[in-house]
């Protein structure tokens, strides 16, 4: 018996999140279609209409769909691969739902982060579709981590909790994708080696491509309206969030988060601060995590990907896991005593070195996640 594919309706076409989203995503494929969207409108000319600007948007998103990409102006939509995607114009605040008859599995909101943790717009969709859905970090709906779904969660801090009557969750941001793949491997590896584990400090440093929002001359000293040509940005990263919802007592930062005129993916450092006591009372090291982290690029390819070799980012552009770990021996530390701790404990410490793809990598994420959770019995999310 074939399942039923979910309905989905996104909102936000943007230059990158959206736009991937749309033309990734494979029915057949990921149990999912995205058949409808609800997008701003964009200023028309006696050269171009809105639908063509559309079009535009998407190609340069993605190039490698400009053959299978169509419009259809009659009955304003979209098709990819022969698939017909009906589009609606209007802002996320004033669109009247009304005018959408159908009703749908999810929503993804893929607007901005001010939408997403606005309740009321948030819940504005939950007349036409059973849950809601938004694609960064958000203090005020519980989250859904792709990367941590069913996993053995014995050693985060605050568990994952049944989602009894909540019905408008978050995905995290790009980076907070990145570095939960990285969590995941690394506490993969402490789940099966040891019986005892205490995270005491993280931290993560960021190399961010730029995005459509940068402005192409100086606006206000915020980092993201400063010109990005020859310019690196100070920013910050919702991973913030993401580290303090999973481990609150833990010491953790992001320390900077650098944008810079690049194309995806970015660059992420992880370095986790934690004691240990293994199960056979050995001493864990670098084969240990080498060995696990193969083991999880194979079975769960859209989580990890591992390269030995010191390959630029360019060689990552298309790669749609989570992210891409450096085992070279070069870029990935262990040091398993920095400090001695009580209880004749030692504080270890592993740095993580890994490419991290903000569009490409994290939507094929969120497809990944939402099916998941559609599809599971036992709904689970971080509160």
């Amino acid at each position: 018996m074939k399942k039923k594919i979910k309905k989905i309706l996104l909102v936000g076409l943007g230059a990158e999140i959206g736009s991937m989203l749309l033309s990734m995503n494979d029915p057949k494929k990921d149990g999912l279609f995205i058949d409808t969207v609800i997008t701003r409108p964009i200023s028309e000319s006696k050269n171009h209409t809105q639908l063509q600007s559309l079009y535009a948007r998407l190609v340069l998103n993605n190039p490698s769909i400009l053959p299978y990409l169509k419009i259809d102006e009659k009955g304003q939509a979209i098709k990819i691969k022969g698939k017909k995607i009906r589009i609606f114009w209007g802002d996320i605040e004033e669109f009247d739902i009304k005018k959408i008859k159908n009703k749908f599995d999810a929503t993804i909101i893929a607007t901005s982060k001010t939408h997403i943790n606005n309740k009321k717009i948030m819940k504005k969709f939950l007349q036409i579709s059973k849950f809601v859905f938004g694609v960064a970090e958000s203090k005020y709906f519980p989250a859904i981590y792709p990367c941590l779904m069913d996993t053995n969660e014995r050693f985060i801090q605050k568990k994952s909790r049944d989602i009894k009557n909540n019905r408008i969750f978050v995905f995290g941001s790009c980076q907070s994708n990145g570095w939960t793949s990285q969590l995941r491997a690394f506490l993969e590896v402490i789940n099966f080696n040891c019986s005892e584990f205490k995270m005491h400090n993280m931290e993560l440093d960021i190399i961010h491509p730029d995005t459509p929002t940068g402005r192409l001359g100086t606006r206000s000293i915020d980092p993201r309206d400063q010109d990005p040509r020859n310019n690196f940005r100070p920013s910050f990263s919702q991973a913030n969030t993401s580290m303090k919802r999973l481990f609150p007592t833990a010491e953790s930062i992001n320390t900077v988060s650098l944008r810079t005129l690049i194309l995806p993916p970015g660059y992420q450092i992880s370095r986790f601060f934690f004691s240990y006591k293994t199960k056979n009372k050995k001493k864990l090291n670098l084969d240990h995590f080498v060995e696990k982290f193969k083991k999880i690029e194979k079975k769960f390819p859209s989580i990890l990907k591992l390269t030995d070799l010191p390959l630029g980012s360019k060689a990552f552009e298309m790669t749609e896991s989570a992210s891409v770990i450096l085992t070279n021996k070069k870029y990935f530390t262990f040091r398993d005593k920095i400090l001695s701790l009580q209880n004749n404990k030692n504080l270890s410490e592993i740095i993580l070195q890994a490419y991290v793809h903000n569009t490409r990598g994290y939507c094929k994420s969120v497809i990944f996640g939402l099916n998941q959770f559609l599809t599971s019995k036992n709904k689970k999310a971080f509160f």
